[in-house]
């Protein structure tokens, strides 16, 4: 099975990006294969280095790169927001992705789970 996992929510706003972190991780533990993990709207600000956390919240910047460094899915941030809301390019394993190369990971994935 071939899932798509989708972040709308910024690190800080609620606990779903912690949520979309440890399902990702269970899956990808039980032989599921993670496409992508996509993040739009405030989601992309999981992609901006440097944003304090406050205490019990892992550094989600750096804990989605571990986890697609482990499982080898990539972690694709929304061009324009990215544009729209990031003060500087995306860093690390993230990369920008345009809504052509999300559809296709929508055509191709048995499952998409949106947070």
């Amino acid at each position: 099975m071939k899932v798509l996992i989708i972040v709308n929510e910024s690190p800080w706003s609620s606990s779903l990006g912690v949520t979309a972190l440890r399902m990702t991780e269970s899956l990808e533990a039980t032989g599921v294969h993670i496409a992508a993990v996509y993040f739009r709207e405030e989601g992309v600000y999981h992609a901006q280095a440097g944003r304090a956390a406050d205490s019990g919240t892992p550094d989600l910047f750096e804990a989605w790169q571990s986890a697609a460094r482990r499982a080898g899915f990539p972690l694709l941030v929304c061009s324009s927001g990215a544009r729209r809301r990031l003060p500087e390019p995306c860093a690390g394993l993230y990369r920008e992705a345009g809504l052509a190369e999300v559809m296709e990971l929508f055509a191709d994935s048995d499952r998409v789970v949106t947070f």
